[in-house]
């Protein structure tokens, strides 16, 4: 946690350290002036067509079975040479960048275009010479195989 947000979550704490805590704590109109002033996984339009990145970007599902890891991120408009993938034990890094200039004035932006970067933290560790990864119609499916699938007695001595 960085100084910053502590220091907010302090200020935050003494606000509602009086006799009616549990009125205040659960007064809407606080609630959404909390959420107002804090960046929590939104995107915030400077000027028409600059978009900044959002922490969840590119939105991704991770599911689990049986025998693997599969993770789907949304990854629409850009082309698979403008994507890396990068994984440390149980961290998968994703970068891209795209530059396409449309002409038009643009009146309206809810994609997310440009450079980003995401860490993923994956529920199990993986190897990079085991991770497969494709893309296809905008989506990059990225999967592996899983190391630990049964459970091992450890004895107590």
């Amino acid at each position: 946690m960085d100084m910053d947000k502590f220091l907010q979550w302090m200020e935050l704490a003494k606000k509602y350290q009086s006799s009616n805590f549990w009125s205040e704590i659960f007064d809407q109109s606080s609630f959404d002036e909390f959420m107002k002033n804090n960046d929590f996984a939104r995107t915030e339009t400077t000027q028409a067509g600059d978009m900044t990145q959002q922490s969840n970007f590119p939105p991704t599902d991770i599911y689990v079975t049986d025998g693997e890891v599969i993770l789907i991120l949304d990854i629409a408009g850009y082309m698979k040479e403008e994507i890396q993938l990068s994984v440390s034990g149980t961290r998968l890094l994703i970068k891209g960048f795209n530059n396409r200039v449309i002409p038009g004035e643009l009146v309206q932006q809810e994609r997310f275009h440009g450079e980003f970067e995401r860490v993923i933290q994956l529920p199990e560790p993986a190897y990079p010479n085991q991770i497969k990864a494709k893309f296809n119609n905008g989506l990059l499916i990225v999967s592996y195989k899983r190391q630990f699938i049964h459970e091992e007695h450890v004895p107590i001595e």
